[in-house]
Parts: C-alpha cells; sequence; structure tokens
C-alpha cells in the first residue's frame, strides 16, 4: 500500500508539474518552429496564442515575451475558455517586469499593430487595424507597451477584450502611448465582461483610455476597478463607463490635460465613488458619449461620491525617454505620493 501511494504522490506532482508551462517569444532570435524554451524560443505572438488556445490540460500558462518589437500582421487571438481557471491563468507577461532593479523602459516589450487600409463594409466604415484581443475569462496582461496605429479613420483597440460572459481579466503595469497626429490609440483597452481590473498603468496620448462598455451584450458589468493608473493627454476620456454597475472601484489614479476627465453612456444616472485622485488640468470633468467620441456635458442628473480629489495644481511627469522614469510622476511634484504608475513597489 505505501508503494502505492508512493506513486500515486509522484504521479500528481508530475501532473502538477506538466501542468505549469512557460512559453518564451523572443522577436528577435526566435523561430515559430522552436519548442518555445528559453534556449529556443518562438518569434511571433500569434503562435504563442495558437499553443495557448490549443491547450486541453487544465492547469496554468505563461507567456513571456522578451524585449523587442512585436510586429501585428493579422490579429492574435486567445479564446481558450476551458483550460484556465482564477488560480490556473493565462499570463502574458514582458520577461522583465517594471518593479525589477535592472528594468528600464526600452525593455518593454512593445505590439506595434497593422491594419488593413481597406475601409470596411458595403458604407467604407473605419479600416480594420490587428490588435491583441481577449475572448476568454482568467487572462493577466503584464508589463507590455502598445503603440498607435499610423493610419487614420480608425478605431483601433490594442488591446481588446470583448465576449460573451468573460470574467476575470486584470492589465497590469501596462504603457499605452498614442500620438493623435501619427500613431493614433482610439480606444486604449476596452471590455464588455465582469471583474476587469487595469491596474497601475500609463495612457499617454490616447483618445478613450480604459472604457468598461458593459457586462456582456447589454448587461451590467460587475466587480470591475481602475486604480494606480496614470492618464495624461487623452483627446477624449480617462475612464469611460457605459452599463457598469456602482461597485466599480476608482482610486489612487492620476488624470491630467484630457479632454474629459470621465465619459458615460446616457441612461445611465449611476453614482460612482472616487477616492485619492488628482483630476487636474483637464478642459471638462464629466460628459456624454457614443462609440464615436462624445456628445457633450453631462447635467446634474450625473453625480460623483469623492473623497479626497484633488482639483488643482500641475502634475509632472518624466518626459527623458531614456529615463527609467519615463511618463512617471517626478518625484516630490503633486501626486507622487500616490504610487499611481507603473511601480508597485516605492
Amino acid at each position: 500500500m505505501k508503494v502505492v501511494i508512493l506513486v500515486l504522490a509522484v504521479g500528481c506532482l508530475t501532473v502538477a508539474a506538466a501542468a505549469a508551462q512557460v512559453l518564451h517569444v523572443d522577436s528577435n532570435r526566435g523561430s515559430d518552429t522552436n519548442a518555445g524554451t528559453a534556449e529556443q524560443p518562438l518569434r511571433t505572438l500569434e503562435q504563442a496564442a495558437r499553443l495557448a488556445n490549443a491547450k486541453a490540460e487544465r492547469g496554468p500558462l505563461t507567456i513571456k515575451l522578451a524585449a523587442g518589437i512585436y510586429a501585428l500582421p493579422r490579429t492574435v487571438l486567445f479564446t481558450n475558455q476551458c483550460a484556465f481557471a482564477r488560480e490556473q491563468r493565462l499570463t502574458l507577461e514582458a520577461s522583465v517586469l517594471p518593479d525589477d532593479p535592472n528594468w528600464s523602459p526600452g525593455q518593454m516589450p512593445a505590439i506595434l499593430s497593422t491594419e488593413d487600409p481597406r475601409p470596411q463594409g458595403q458604407s467604407g466604415g473605419p479600416t480594420q487595424t490587428y490588435g491583441v484581443k481577449i475572448k476568454m475569462s482568467h487572462v493577466t496582461v503584464r508589463g507590455l507597451k502598445f503603440l498607435g496605429n499610423p493610419l487614420p479613420n480608425n478605431w483601433y483597440s490594442p488591446l481588446e477584450c470583448l465576449a460573451a460572459n468573460l470574467n476575470d481579466v486584470l492589465v497590469t503595469q501596462c504603457l499605452f502611448v498614442g500620438d493623435p497626429d501619427t500613431l493614433d490609440i482610439y480606444s486604449a483597452v476596452i471590455t464588455d465582461g465582469n471583474q476587469f481590473l487595469v491596474d497601475h498603468c500609463v495612457f499617454s496620448g490616447c483618445h478613450a483610455c480604459a472604457v468598461f462598455w458593459d457586462g456582456g451584450r447589454g448587461a451590467v458589468g460587475r466587480g470591475n476597478a481602475m486604480r494606480y493608473c496614470i492618464v495624461d493627454g487623452a483627446k477624449i476620456g480617462g475612464v469611460w463607463t457605459c452599463d457598469t454597475d456602482e461597485d466599480f472601484e476608482f482610486h489612487h489614479n492620476i488624470v491630467t490635460r484630457s479632454e474629459y476627465f470621465w465619459m458615460r453612456k446616457r441612461g445611465t444616472p449611476k453614482t460612482y465613488r472616487i477616492h485619492d485622485c488628482i483630476v487636474t488640468g483637464n478642459r471638462n470633468y464629466s460628459g456624454y458619449g457614443v462609440e464615436t467620441g462624445a456628445t457633450g456635458l453631462t447635467g446634474p442628473e450625473i453625480g460623483f461620491d469623492e473623497r479626497r480629489v484633488v482639483k488643482e495644481g500641475k502634475v509632472e511627469l518624466e518626459k527623458k525617454r531614456e529615463s527609467r522614469n519615463y511618463l512617471q510622476v517626478v518625484p516630490g511634484t503633486p501626486g507622487s505620493e500616490l504610487g499611481a504608475g507603473l511601480f508597485m513597489k516605492p
């Protein structure tokens, strides 16, 4: 009996070890015919997604991206709904994360979308942009840099999380950098799910930054949060809530130099709680919008429950690209005490 128990125990350990997988991706030295090990990395995020979607056994999977440019000639889809759970996640992350002492902004894997320049549909609508689309639950995206799109007239979202019954997605320590005139990001990250957390991210020069569309096909989105983030220069708004429940957490964020601080969907007179934030230098505070952009200011029917929200002063961000603190709050200036930005450790 003891021998049998020992064999079973060893067997369980073997299964657990096999389930905890890591795929390495390196756009500079990898090949999609490789095994995906540290010594033989894959080359493209698209191939890593294929392997993740084909995973049948339950267990976590981490996809580690080395520093480099990851151009997307096609949309990258993550669709595996059966192999992952809350404690057995799919994680898409940089090999070196911001809190590592050897990290620098130049080491962040950069996701560069391309685009089909042909107008879409019979009416010649916006062009089709190739980004990362997550259509599954229990996903973490960490430490990546998403860049803008060079073509005009697109509703580009580099990270889209839209799917029926989508739950439990964490986007953390990511950098979204756009330029409305040259490399536009229309909607940096968008979701229609529940328990969608945007944490310690930086949004610079995007149109709309974190968009919480609804809870899935018109339902109320619950358990969502935006915390410890920096928004600078949003051409539409820093946060956009639609059919989003009042349990939405919004705290320790900085929104500055934007057209609107907060965008909303008409017909959703919810009161959201905001605490420990800096909201300064924005043209408007709260507005209504639709898919194509802002439609005007909200009226007296809309209110916020605010605690410790600073609305005066100038936020200073580090603009030297060679600095480790690029696009972070300059130490000792307003907002530096909030802990917002890419770094989780002081």
